[in-house]
C-alpha cells in the first residue's frame, strides 16, 4: 500500500509540473514580444555588428545597415509599434555619427520589419573604432523578447592596416604608408594588390594610373603636394 501511495504521489507531482510548464509557454506566447538582428553579412547571427570603410571609395560617406526585428508571437490585423533606444552608457559614437529610429512601425499581418541604422564616416574613424549599442524597449503593442536578441552592438571605423604582402608589391610601389595606400584604394577601386593573383602588368598598369593620379593631385595643389604621415612626399 505504501508503494502505491508514493507511486501517485509522484504522478500527481509530475502532472503538476506539466501543466505548469504548459502555462508558462501558453503565456509567453499570448504576448507579443521582439527581438532584433543585424545583417548576416556583418553580424552572422551574433548580437555584434562590425563594419570598416577602409575598402570604400573616399566618395562613401555613409553605410546604411538594414536590421531586421521580428515578432514573436502571432501576427495582428493593427499596425504595432516597437521602440528602440541607444544605451548611451555602452555607445562611444556620438549622435553625428549614426542615425537610429526610435521607433519601428511593424504592418499589419507582418511578423518582421526592417528599419535603417545609418553608420557615418568621420575623420577620427581613421585612428580610433566607435560603438552603438541599440536595445528594443516594452512598449504597448510589445514586451521584449530573449535577453540574447533584445540589443545589438554596432562597431565601425577607417583604420587602414599594411598589407602583410606588401614586401611582394615594393617594387611597383615604393615603401609603404598609411597615406600612400588609402590614395591607392581610392584611386583604383582595388583594396587588395597581390602579385600572386595579379600579373606583372596589371600591378605595372596600376602603378601608372597611380602616378598619374598622383600627378594630377599635385598640379592641382601645387603649394601643397601630397605627403604621408611621415612627412615624405609619395611617390611611386
Amino acid at each position: 500500500m505504501k508503494k502505491i501511495t508514493i507511486s501517485i504521489f509522484c504522478l500527481i507531482l509530475a502532472l503538476s509540473l506539466f501543466s505548469g510548464c504548459e502555462k508558462e509557454g501558453f503565456y509567453y506566447q499570448d504576448e507579443a514580444r521582439v527581438r532584433i538582428e543585424g545583417p548576416y553579412k556583418w553580424a552572422v547571427n551574433t548580437d555584434s555588428l562590425e563594419y570598416s570603410f577602409v575598402t570604400s571609395p573616399a566618395s562613401k560617406t555613409d553605410m546604411v545597415m538594414d536590421i531586421t526585428l521580428y515578432v514573436m508571437g502571432d501576427k495582428s490585423a493593427q499596425a504595432r509599434t516597437a521602440k528602440i533606444s541607444v544605451i548611451q552608457e555602452k555607445t562611444t559614437a556620438v549622435a553625428t555619427q549614426y542615425t537610429c529610429p526610435a521607433q519601428v512601425v511593424v504592418p499589419a499581418n507582418a511578423y518582421s520589419v526592417t528599419f535603417p541604422v545609418t553608420l557615418k564616416r568621420t575623420a577620427d574613424l581613421q585612428t580610433k573604432t566607435v560603438r552603438l549599442y541599440i536595445k528594443v524597449e516594452e512598449t504597448t503593442d510589445f514586451k521584449v523578447g530573449v535577453r540574447e536578441r533584445d540589443h545589438l552592438l554596432i562597431k565601425w571605423n577607417d583604420i587602414l592596416t599594411m598589407p602583410k604582402n606588401w614586401s611582394e608589391l615594393e617594387s611597383f610601389f615604393g615603401t609603404f604608408s598609411m597615406v600612400k595606400y588609402r590614395f591607392m584604394i581610392n584611386n583604383t577601386g582595388v583594396t587588395e594588390f597581390s602579385a600572386t593573383t595579379m600579373s606583372w602588368a596589371q600591378l605595372m598598369n596600376y602603378r601608372i594610373v597611380l602616378r598619374n593620379a598622383l600627378d594630377a593631385y599635385n598640379a592641382a595643389n601645387p603649394n601643397n603636394p601630397l605627403k604621408d604621415e611621415n612627412g615624405q612626399y609619395v611617390t611611386f
